[in-house]
């Protein structure tokens, strides 16, 4: 089997930049959910080992099948100390049958995504990540999130208040 047919060929058409972060601007998001070509699953407000976020779950025909995406946003992530505000981070998602019949109309997602800006919006402004928030996303974006967390709970606590040298906590 070639290459090219055990690759899916990305019905989203994510970026190459995209891709790589696995974020999308809000903007970018905004244009994925107003697309014909996509189904919106569910929204709900809900957490994740990184935080409280809004998840989206959509979807898109590729060659007959349905190709699931979750996006979350809306949030503060918790290893990374700092708001998703306007980025949604995403992943592949499973195509259960249960979440491929549920449908969620566009106002609802709208209506979510609206409060939810109001609710946060007292917080957001402020900058709230640490040095340790930032060695986290730099180690985050060079492995994963994942891969961040063990690195970081494997430096001895004295090396990691040597490296971040500061009064942040």
């Amino acid at each position: 089997m070639s290459k090219e047919q055990t690759q899916p060929t990305q019905p989203f058409a994510f970026t190459e930049h995209e891709k790589l972060w696995e974020r999308l601007s809000h903007d970018r998001l905004e244009a994925l959910l107003d697309d014909q070509q996509t189904t919106i699953h569910k929204v709900e407000l809900t957490s994740n080992m990184y935080g409280e976020f809004v998840f989206i779950t959509v979807s898109r025909s590729e060659a007959g099948r349905q190709q699931l995406w979750t996006m979350y946003g809306l949030g503060f992530h918790d290893y990374r100390e700092r708001w998703y505000t306007d980025e949604w981070a995403f992943y592949r998602t499973n195509p259960f049958p249960q979440t491929l019949e549920q449908r969620t109309s566009r106002e609802e997602v709208d209506e979510l995504l609206r409060a939810r800006r109001e609710e946060i919006a007292p917080y957001t402004a402020k900058n709230t990540q640490t040095s340790r928030g930032k060695l986290f996303e730099m180690l985050a974006e060079l492995t994963d999130d994942d891969g961040a967390i063990a690195e970081i709970e494997d430096l001895d606590p004295d090396i990691l208040d040597a490296l971040l040298d500061d009064d942040d906590d």
